[in-house]
C-alpha cells in the first residue's frame, strides 16, 4: 500500500465559491388550497413576529388571475410567468428571489418545475412541489433568517397549510 500526503482528490469548482460560501436564502414552505388560507398564514406569521421582508407565492398562472399580492411595504408584487416547456399549464411566481432563481433555471434549460427545483431540493421534494402546483395549490415560500424565524414560520405554516412544511435553501442566481 502506497502512502501519500495528498488528501482526497480536489473537488471541481463551478466558477467560484465553494458550496458553503455560495449566496443562498433559507425558506419555510407551506402548501395552501385558497388565497384566504394564505392570507391567514401571513397574518399569523406577523403575529408570531416573523418579519415578512421576503416571501413568494408559486402557483398556476390562472390562480393569480384577479388577485393582487401585497408586499409587506404595501406595494403590489408583480407576477412572473414561468413557461416551462413540459408543464401542462403555465406556472407563475410573485417577484422575488424564488422567481429570479426559477427564471434562471428556465433560461438554462429546465423543462419543468421539478427539474428547476431539483438543483436545490432532493427529487422527492421537487416532485411534491410540482405535483402540488399542477393540482392547483399555492406554495407559500417564507424567508427565514435565523432559528427563531424558522421555528415561528414552521409553526404558523403547520397551523394553516394543507400538510407538512419543509425548510429549504435556495442558491441565488449566479451561484451553482
Amino acid at each position: 500500500m502506497e502512502k501519500t500526503t495528498e488528501p482526497f482528490a480536489p473537488l471541481s469548482s463551478h466558477a467560484g465559491l465553494p458550496l458553503t460560501e455560495q449566496p443562498k436564502l433559507r425558506f419555510a414552505v407551506g402548501t395552501f388550497e385558497t388565497w384566504p388560507q394564505v392570507r391567514e398564514a401571513l397574518h399569523d406569521l406577523r403575529v408570531r413576529g416573523v418579519v415578512l421582508d421576503c416571501f413568494n407565492c408559486l402557483a398556476l398562472k390562472r390562480a393569480f388571475s384577479g388577485k393582487t399580492i401585497v408586499a409587506p411595504k404595501q406595494e403590489p408584487l408583480s407576477v412572473q410567468a414561468l413557461p416551462f416547456p413540459d408543464s401542462a399549464e403555465l406556472i407563475a411566481c410573485t417577484a422575488g428571489p424564488l422567481a429570479d432563481s426559477l427564471k434562471a433555471r428556465l433560461d438554462s434549460g429546465a423543462s419543468n418545475l421539478k427539474h428547476a427545483l431539483g438543483l436545490w431540493l432532493i427529487p422527492r421534494h421537487a416532485a411534491h412541489f410540482q405535483d402540488a402546483v399542477q393540482a392547483g395549490r399555492i406554495l407559500l415560500w417564507i424567508r427565514v433568517v435565523d432559528g427563531d424565524d424558522e421555528r415561528s414560520a414552521c409553526q404558523s405554516l403547520l397551523a394553516h397549510s394543507l400538510n407538512s412544511v419543509g425548510v429549504h435553501d435556495l442558491v441565488l442566481p449566479g451561484g451553482k
